[in-house]
This record gives C-alpha cells, sequence and structure tokens, in this order.
C-alpha cells in the first residue's frame, strides 16, 4: 500500500457526529470534481458514497467556510481526499492536490495560506497544481487535515534520513583521514629508506633517528601514537616537526642525485 494511500486510509476512518461537519468534508470531495473523486482508495470512495447518499441533492457553488481552523480542515481533508497526493516520505517529500478549474485552484491556494501553512502553485499539462516539497510544511498540512498518525511519519523519516546522514558523513571524514594518514606514513617511510639507502642507518642524529625507526616499524600508527612511544614523549606537533626535517634531508639528497 502506498503512503498516499495510508494518509486517506487514516483521513477516512474519522466519524464526523454532526451533520454540519459532515456536510463540509462532502463539499470539500464535491469542491475538487463534480464527480467522484479522482482516485481508486476503496475507503474514500465509500466515504464518498455515503455522504453523497446524505447529501447528494446540495448543490455547492462558492466557499464559504465560516467556522474557523476545525471547519476548514475538514474542508481541506474533503479536498485531499478527493484530489490530493502524498509521496513516501521515505523517498521524497511532495504533496500535491490537483483542480482542474483555475478559479477553484486559486481559491483554495488562499485559503490554505491563510491558515498558516505555506503552498506553491504550479501548473501541469495545462492544469494548476497546488504542492508543498517541505517535510515539515507536509507534516503540518496532514496534522491540520487529521492524519496525525501519518504526520508523525513523515518527521520520524526525517529523523532517520538525518541520522544516516551524520553517519554517512562520519564514515566518510574517516576513511578520508584513514587514507590522508596512509598517504602521509607512506612518504615518510619512502623519506627514510632513502636516507638509510644512500646515507646508512647511523646518519640521522638521535632525536631524528629515534622518531624515524619507531615510524618504519610502526607503519598504521598516528603521530600522536609514535610520539607517546618516544623517549622522552613527544607531542603529536614534535613528531611532526622531526619528521619534517626527515623530509628536508631526503629531498636534498635526492637534489644531490
Amino acid at each position: 500500500m502506498s503512503f498516499s494511500s495510508e494518509v486517506k486510509n487514516e483521513l477516512s476512518r474519522h466519524r464526523e457526529t454532526l451533520k454540519s461537519h459532515r456536510k463540509i468534508l462532502f463539499h470539500g470531495m464535491f469542491y475538487g470534481s463534480s464527480r467522484k473523486p479522482n482516485t481508486d482508495n476503496e475507503a474514500v470512495i465509500a466515504l464518498y458514497e455515503k455522504l453523497a447518499t446524505e447529501f447528494g441533492n446540495e448543490r455547492f457553488s462558492e466557499l464559504n467556510i465560516n467556522g474557523g481552523d476545525r471547519e476548514t480542515g475538514l474542508f481541506l481533508r474533503g479536498v485531499f481526499l478527493a484530489r490530493g497526493t502524498v509521496s513516501d516520505p521515505s523517498q521524497n517529500y511532495h504533496l500535491e492536490i490537483n483542480i482542474p478549474d483555475e478559479s477553484k485552484a486559486d481559491t483554495l491556494f488562499t485559503l490554505i495560506t491563510e491558515s498558516g501553512i505555506l503552498i506553491k502553485k504550479g501548473v501541469r499539462k495545462g492544469r494548476p497544481i497546488l504542492y508543498i516539497k517541505e517535510s515539515e510544511l507536509i507534516s503540518d498540512f496532514l496534522t491540520f487535515i487529521g492524519a496525525g498518525v501519518n504526520s508523525m511519519e513523515i518527521m520520524n523519516a526525517k529523523i532517520l534520513k538525518e541520522v544516516r546522514n551524520n553517519v554517512n558523513r562520519v564514515v566518510n571524514c574517516d576513511a578520508a583521514n584513514i587514507e590522508k594518514t596512509t598517504r602521509a606514513a607512506a612518504k615518510q617511510i619512502a623519506d627514510i629508506e632513502l636516507i638509510h639507502e644512500k646515507k646508512g642507518t647511523d646518519f640521522l642524529p638521535p632525536e631524528l633517528r629515534q622518531v624515524a625507526k619507531l615510524r618504519l616499524q610502526n607503519f598504521e600508527m598516528s603521530l600522536k601514537e609514535i610520539g607517546e612511544m618516544c623517549e622522552p614523549r613527544l607531542s603529536r606537533s614534535g613528531v611532526f616537526h622531526r619528521l619534517e626535517k626527515i623530509n628536508k634531508i631526503a629531498e636534498k639528497l635526492k637534489n644531490e642525485g
């Protein structure tokens, strides 16, 4: 079952005890089109037919919602049931309402924005659409029309995505640091081996010789760990500066041929 169907099933389960509220809900479903709702969702069709039996002879012309957020939410629930879709939040964020009549679409746009929910207008195949692409705004809209459970699903999906993205960033950062450390260690070992080859293992002064020996024996160690093994102990920057001196000696030997 699609996420959109789950939302519509949740909305269809509401039972309005007041006739005036059921009439507003039906008005919303009828507002989107003069025909049955544009959906194959059985729960929505059943609700529409039930309301059509009760209010089928009514004719709704002008949009006249005067009861505040409760009635506005009911009306928009009807509109969404008949003409709305919402994407699976694990894939992307997209809520859309298709209204064939441009004038009705403009009126609906005003009603939604005046309710404090930012929605955008667009055109697809020559027909107006209203849509939302921000997870928080979609969640707000679904809560407003009565789909609180699935509204939470959107926020949960967003949190899960953020956690995964953070984990991926950490993993990528660690991998990049490991690669950088490995390249640096390989270069340092190459410098030391060049010096040993050209000048012998005793060529370096004692303080550099100690660091060189530890680096050769411990390829995987960080500079901090090498410093902790030195006698006396060195800071990370101390080890770095000694390896830099070794590098300069190696570069000089290279230039000498």
